[in-house]
């Protein structure tokens, strides 16, 4: 077993058989849909939302197979995985000895902590040549955007002597009261004449599987991204090096179309018609926004008293099932209880702590 069997045994504890399995590897890949950004809010899997993008749909059964072998969950006919008696202790014990990503948050960090990574990583390895007077050499990062960044940065603040102290600065500061190892992340560093480690090298370095050591070091960027946005001003070089340049990133293109004409005022039926697509999808992008928008209110489409009453039989029946709730409340539709339950999902802690 590795450090992804238990991250998934979690996940499907927190999902308690009401997705199948493949909810969990969407998620975990990042899949930007409705259903999947949805399900991370949900079921309170935010920090592992685009955790491993490059995780392949084989490795992943593989995965799942293991722990059914061992006995720690059932899939159904559904594809819907049940875990053992046997499960929860499982993974609180394991997790008691390995470090749990509790400051990931792949919904709010996935995308940035990939951009703050390549842009830093260039950066220092473009100032720690210019030091030496070498300019000749492999950046680590190819991507012309990134590139194009670090020579505007570079262009902004032309005294790289100045720009290099203040950047170490920055970094120290912010890595000495992070609490985390920060090798994770300096191991990686390219410098002049000293590459930077693999992710299987600095594992291999720090005594761990590869696997976790990719969680702990996207658990290290979330949180430097975190402690950055709580004091701009005395991280702005850090800032800049996260700033995003789409503010919405976080929701789907669609829905971010589809939010735009909400707000001018359209109904869900005239922004179907409008956008010429089925109210079901437009319904989808409601739920979407009512979990990723902070404020928007759903009086438009459920009263108080209904929302409370869906509250009331999620919390008896301890179920999300769209049907059994529907069952216990006929007279609300689908979409109302859709729109209580992402309500509900959006209020509560961001993750369950394990």
């Amino acid at each position: 077993m590795t450090y992804l069997n238990y991250v998934i045994l979690y996940c499907f504890l927190q999902i308690n058989g009401e997705r199948s399995v493949y909810s969990v590897f969407h998620i975990l890949k990042g899949k930007k849909s409705s259903q999947s950004i949805q399900d991370a809010h949900i079921f309170h899997l935010q920090p592992f939302f685009l955790s491993l993008p490059k995780l392949k749909r084989p490795y992943f059964n593989q995965k799942v197979r293991e722990l059914e072998k061992a006995g720690w969950i059932n899939v159904g006919e559904n594809d819907n995985a049940r875990v053992s008696s046997e499960g929860p202790l499982v993974v609180k014990q394991y997790f008691l000895d390995k470090a749990f990503p509790s400051e990931m948050n792949g919904l709010i960090h996935g995308d940035q902590a990939r951009l703050f990574w390549m842009r830093l990583s260039l950066l220092v390895q473009v100032l720690s040549n210019a030091k030496r007077q070498e300019f000749l050499y492999y950046p680590v990062q190819r991507n012309r955007q990134i590139q194009e960044w670090v020579k505007n940065c570079i262009r902004t603040n032309p005294n790289s002597d100045n720009l290099s102290s203040l950047l170490f600065k920055e970094l120290t500061t912010l890595l000495n009261i992070q609490g985390s190892d920060p090798s994770l992340l300096v191991y990686r560093l390219t410098g002049y004449k000293d590459y930077g480690w693999t992710e299987l090298q600095v594992a291999e370095k720090l005594g761990m599987d590869v696997e976790e050591c990719r969680f702990r070091f996207l658990n290290l960027l979330h949180r430097m991204l975190t402690e950055i946005e709580k004091d701009p001003k005395g991280y702005p070089l850090l800032y800049s090096l996260g700033l995003k340049s789409d503010h919405r990133q976080n929701l789907t293109i669609s829905t971010s179309k589809t939010y735009d004409l909400y707000k001018r005022g359209h109904s869900l039926e005239e922004i179907a018609r409008i956008r010429k697509l089925k109210l079901n999808t437009i319904e989808d992008h409601v739920i979407e926004l009512i979990l990723t928008e902070e404020g928007l209110g759903i009086d438009p489409f459920i009263t108080r008293e209904d929302f409370v009453n869906v509250l009331k039989v999620m919390k008896e029946a301890q179920t999300k099932r769209l049907k059994h709730i529907k069952e216990k409340l006929p007279h609300l539709s689908y979409f109302q209880i859709r729109v209580a339950i992402a309500k509900a999902g959006e209020t509560r802690e961001s993750a369950t702590r394990t």
